[in-house]
């Protein structure tokens, strides 16, 4: 697999001793801990929360046909992130839980909820809290927040940031948060404009909700703390209801003035992207704009663009990757056909377009090199395109 560090380099590097060093001489002392804003323990989210809001268990249906069950099974779950807890059934054990977490720290430095009273990081799925989410660093400490708050997750990666910070949010707002009660989103650095957007667009749609900023060198006090988290024993695997994601998708819609509708077929590509690079895709391309399609590249600068492009398409093609995070966008029915290197597949967007309606196929390349770089057989390509077109219902096709 490409990517992938050894043990060796894991375990053998200076923020890995520093992690040690911190715990063995800061981590002892408990005024040292306070002041350099380092807890080591990990608390579970039900093991740190004050007050459980829900905590429901069910089985969810996959809805995979045997033909996918197949592919996740054999291909995905290799490299799917943290995956367990299935066998290949029909439905899969999830666990959804909001607690909220009272006298918490939000640091800034991790991005994490912290309870300093039992020298403890707040974490899901991990029992060793490394040099990524528990780290000495002196904070300067900004105002405390008296409401409930909610600390988004500090990422520069796209899908992250809408499935595993603004979905779930969005879900809670709908299901579970009273109306009109006070909430404070907070806010840490982000590479992604669309976050604080998504964020501003969810404080004008719901009454209460306040937004303040968490840079990396602060942390603030918060009364009551709110952890949203649903596990279905793989990380890929975001929120199994499609009425959020809608509903999410309506408030970028509404923003950039774009109208849901059809008539559009997307080449997605990953431009200049190092990782995952399709090496033939000119030859690729030409055979897709044969037969209609623009070729789109998300940038930086032209998120507008990109929700009225998803929002528009009939059919989607493209690789892997968090870009196609905008799916979001897509309309239920709207199909995708998935692009992977032979040693890196991932269930991610199956998983996604079972769950809003999407129709899926997926067609794997050469084996990919370190930077996951591959080819995709031409001949494979066509056909598929040929196939997929030809079943297009009446008037997209």
């Amino acid at each position: 697999m490409a990517r992938v560090k050894s043990g060796f380099r894991k375990r053998f590097n200076i923020r890995y001793w520093r992690w040690w060093v911190a715990k063995a001489s800061i981590g002892k002392v408990a005024w040292l801990r306070r002041r350099f804003s380092f807890y080591p323990a990990v608390l579970t989210p039900t093991e740190a929360a004050g007050e459980v809001l829900e905590d429901r268990r069910e089985d969810l249906p996959t809805l995979f046909t045997p033909l996918e069950t197949a592919f996740v099974t054999e291909r995905c779950w290799p490299y799917d992130t943290l995956a367990r807890d299935w066998a290949g059934g029909a439905s899969v054990p999830v666990h959804r839980l909001a607690a909220t977490i009272q006298a918490a720290e939000l640091l800034g430095h991790v991005s994490r909820i912290a309870l300093p009273a039992r020298h403890g990081i707040v974490m899901h799925d991990v029992t060793f809290a490394n040099w990524n989410f528990a780290k000495a660093r002196r904070l300067r400490e900004l105002p405390a927040i008296a409401s409930r708050s909610h600390l988004l997750a500090r990422t520069d990666n796209y899908y992250h940031l809408l499935f595993h910070d603004l979905v779930p949010l969005v879900d809670y707002l709908d299901r579970l948060h009273p109306k009109g009660m006070p909430l404070t989103l907070v806010l840490p650095p982000s590479r992604l404009a669309s976050l604080a957007l998504g964020c501003k667009l969810l404080a004008q749609a719901y009454p209460g909700i306040d937004l303040v900023d968490l840079p990396a060198d602060a942390k603030r006090f918060s009364q009551e703390a709110l952890w949203l988290s649903f596990d279905a024993g793989n990380a890929e695997w975001t929120v199994g209801d499609a009425a959020p994601v809608h509903r999410l998708a309506e408030l970028f819609r509404a923003h950039y003035g774009v109208e849901a509708g059809g008539g559009r077929r997307l080449f997605f590509s990953r431009g200049a992207s190092k990782i995952r690079r399709l090496r033939n895709e000119e030859a690729l391309w030409r055979l897709a704009q044969a037969h209609g399609f623009e070729r789109f590249e998300a940038t930086g600068s032209n998120h507008a663009e990109q929700v009225r492009a998803f929002s528009q398409a009939d059919i989607v093609i493209g690789v892997h990757g968090a870009g196609l995070g905008n799916l979001l966008f897509c309309r239920p029915g709207t199909r995708l056909i998935e692009i992977f290197p032979e040693n890196f597949t991932k269930s991610t967007y199956l998983w996604l377009s079972k769950r809003i309606g999407l129709d899926y196929r997926w067609l794997i390349g050469s084996e990919g090199d370190y930077d996951q770089a591959f080819t995709l057989d031409e001949a494979l390509f066509e056909a598929t395109l040929n196939e997929v077109l030809a079943a297009s219902p009446a008037g997209q096709g």
